[in-house]
């Protein structure tokens, strides 16, 4: 897939919430939600989330962050859901760094038997 084939509403939502437009995809899969890799002017790879807006996007994506923010081993978003018309539409961090963060958690919690990553949700 080229730039040229991404949703028409993708590089201007890029432009306005991150700052810079897709020059590149690195991958693109749809299921219940559109996802796209994409590679931006400024030179950052981002991933950009589209889902039917059901109401569930602003909560799932702080749930995420709150996850990210503890070391869960997710993306951090980068933006939170902006309606596009019938989708709610988000930006994360690249992959790799939640790749990154993935092994740094395993390093850390693999060998407790019984880590509970929900514990990571709950207000201290």
């Amino acid at each position: 897939m080229s730039v040229d084939d991404v949703p028409d509403w993708l590089p201007g939502w890029c432009a306005d919430q991150l700052g810079s437009e897709p020059v590149g995809v690195l991958f693109e899969r749809r299921s219940i939600s559109a996802v796209f890799g994409l590679r931006l002017a400024s030179g950052h790879d981002v991933v950009v989330k589209a889902r039917e807006d059901d109401g569930r996007a602003e909560s799932c994506v702080a749930a995420q962050a709150r996850l990210a923010e503890r070391g869960f081993p997710c993306a951090r978003p980068i933006t939170p859901p902006v309606a596009v018309g019938a989708l709610a539409v988000h930006a994360e961090e690249e992959f790799a760094l939640g790749k990154e963060r993935l092994r740094r958690a395993v390093r850390t919690h693999g060998q407790e038997p019984r880590t509970n990553w929900l514990d990571l949700l709950v207000l201290h």
